[in-house]
């Protein structure tokens, strides 16, 4: 469960993040499709971004202890993902299919998801001292 600890929040973050850049590395072109007046380039160079994204998320929630600091910019990141996300909805509307839109603010709400469960986390977790 993401909510009972810092390091599975960050855990299901990095596997969230890699099952979206898979899917938009393995269908690109279904994707951009899907989401309207899309290139399919856009698909790929965002599918690389979330594996790598998802990598580094994995190594920090990984760490013992979980470097607190990257954490929080992990979840920092994800903050402007979502506040992202609902802009491009708003400014792109023109371009984004009603499916698009409603894939992207799903995908909002997942990660809003998981940067509320880190930020629960780093306000409860206390770092080990050995």
């Amino acid at each position: 469960m993401p909510w009972q600890s810092l390091r599975n929040a960050l855990l299901f973050n990095a596997v969230f993040s890699f099952v979206c850049g898979a899917a938009l590395l393995a269908t690109p072109h279904a994707i951009a499709a899907l989401l309207g007046e899309v290139p399919v380039m856009l698909c790929q160079i965002l599918g690389v971004g979330l594996v790598l994204f998802a990598a580094e998320v994995a190594w920090v929630g990984t760490r013992k202890p979980v470097p607190r600091l990257l954490a929080k910019l992990i979840t920092a990141a994800d903050v402007a993902w979502v506040a992202g996300s609902v802009v491009l909805v708003v400014a792109a509307a023109g371009f984004l299919s009603f499916w698009g839109q409603i894939l992207i603010l799903d995908i909002a709400l997942l990660t809003g998801f998981c940067a509320w469960c880190q930020w629960r986390n780093l306000k409860v977790d206390r770092p080990v001292v050995a």
